[in-house]
């Protein structure tokens, strides 16, 4: 009717349609609300060993190196409109310069690593898709930071705003509804609780490493 239609105008969002944004989040800080569930089940150094080096993969993968991925697939747009020729040899030498500048000498990278940019459907099918990964992996880092640091009502008052956050459904836009749970993607401690999470979980290795010796 003449009145739905009205209605859909003044409410342009679906409160039950939420965005793949807002799902990274909280998929993301299920992954790691799950690893301390299953280190508190285990004392065994070689299975927290395993738990711990596998959180750290996924920080490394999701964060750093979608990072560098969306800078790659930006900077070959960058190509494209200055009307330079795009060709494997030129995808081959950005990745490698990417490698160098993201990850210096921390890593060994094996040449076939440079043609990795052939096996990313986001970058043909999904263009400028892949930066949400790093972004909603930041969120997610800084909402578990809130909600496990602090005094008892601070963590308290922050599972509310979370939960306040998913109740929202698609009612806004994400940016607006990270705000919800305490989020802002345009402040530095946002992506910096990456950093620290990812300090602990290395600091975590190196102790339960020792145990084995």
């Amino acid at each position: 009717t003449i009145h739905t239609l009205l209605a859909n105008e003044n409410q342009p969002f679906a409160t039950h349609d939420y965005t793949i944004f807002v799902a990274e989040v909280a998929s993301t800080l299920n992954e790691r609300l799950l690893l301390d569930h299953l280190l508190r089940q285990t004392k065994d150094p070689v299975e927290r060993i395993a738990l711990i080096q596998q959180s750290i993969s996924n920080i490394t993968s999701t964060f750093y190196f979608q990072t560098m991925l969306a800078d790659f697939e930006w900077q070959v747009h960058q190509m494209v409109e200055a009307g330079q020729p795009v060709t494997t040899e030129k995808l081959k030498t950005l990745t490698a310069e990417l490698d160098s500048i993201y990850y210096g000498n921390a890593v060994a990278v094996d040449e076939l690593y440079h043609y990795v940019w052939t096996r990313i459907p986001h970058i043909y099918r999904t263009p400028f898709y892949v930066y949400q990964y790093a972004t909603c992996f930041a969120s997610s880092a800084k909402i578990y930071e809130d909600m496990t640091a602090g005094s008892k009502k601070q963590r308290q008052t922050a599972t509310e705003k979370y939960l306040e956050m998913l109740k929202s459904g698609g009612s806004d836009y994400p940016m607006n509804q990270l705000k919800l749970a305490g989020v802002d993607l345009t402040q530095p401690d946002t992506f910096l609780a990456v950093v620290q999470q990812f300090e602990g979980l290395v600091d975590q290795l190196e102790k339960e490493i020792d145990k084995l010796d």
